[in-house]
């Protein structure tokens, strides 16, 4: 685990001096990464407390079972004070191979396994963004011509002020909206295409703690902007390699 991270990890469990905890804050406000590393780490532990509390009330395995009665028999047959010591014994493997069990399968989730790994906003919006952006005829949910409708619905769904940008000067036509949802809240998807029918897409997300500055990213082979605004964050995503997307975030940003 980084410093970055343990300090997080502090940070959540309250485990920090006050000045400590405020320069977090304060971090956490202009630093998307940050920000980032937060979002996932606040996934990892509901995910791990949530399978914990589904591992409480699993069987433990039959071969597993077996061992440990094997293991106890023998115990109870060398030693006279075996029994009170056997149950001792198998409580305590009981219980660390229910914690090995738990962490194993967390990891397992976390490189691969059944369960999904616990994931950002902007992750969720790239996977959005890969299959709206080769819609044509479904491209948005209301179109632009609803675009008094789409303001006040979707203000209302994300619970934060939204914004259409005039981003004709960036050769960008208004299309339409969505409303999307990532890392389970509500999010404002505005799309925008080109002269070409390519497709660059604004979405913000509501928040108490916006980020501060632009900030650039790739993910899932898509390019992102990002920044804060009064109550909410905002990313313009399109293709890789794009390079006005910088120019046309600066531009929405003074809009919104």
């Amino acid at each position: 685990m980084s410093s970055s991270e343990e300090k997080l990890s502090a940070y959540l469990d309250g485990a920090l001096p006050e000045r400590d905890m405020r320069e977090i804050e304060e971090a956490l406000a202009r630093d998307p990464v940050l920000q980032a590393e937060l979002e996932t780490l606040m996934a990892a532990d509901q995910y791990a407390q949530a399978e914990f509390a589904k591992m409480l009330n699993d069987p433990v395995p039959i071969g597993l079972s077996a061992a440990i009665n094997a293991a106890s028999g023998a115990g109870v047959a060398n030693d006279p004070q075996a029994p009170g010591r056997s149950r001792w014994a198998l409580a305590a493997v009981a219980s660390v191979c229910l914690a090995i069990g738990g962490a194993g399968g967390f990891v397992a989730s976390l490189s691969g396994g059944d369960a999904p790994p616990p994931r950002g906003w902007l992750a969720d919006i790239a996977d959005y963004h890969g299959i709206y952006a080769r819609q044509t005829r479904h491209l948005v949910e209301v179109p632009a011509a609803e675009a008094d409708h789409i303001r006040t619905w979707l203000s209302a769904s994300i619970g934060a002020e939204v914004p259409i940008p005039d981003l004709m000067a960036q050769n960008l036509t208004f299309q339409g909206a969505r409303l999307v949802v990532a890392a389970g809240k509500p999010v404002a998807q505005l799309m925008y295409t080109d002269a070409g029918g390519t497709v660059v897409a604004l979405c913000l997300i509501r928040t108490d703690t916006p980020q501060q500055g632009f900030a650039t990213r790739s993910i899932g082979g898509w390019d992102m902007v990002t920044w804060g605004g009064t109550d909410a964050n905002f990313v313009i995503v399109g293709p890789q390699g794009r390079s006005d997307l910088p120019s046309i975030a600066e531009a929405a940003a003074t809009q919104v």
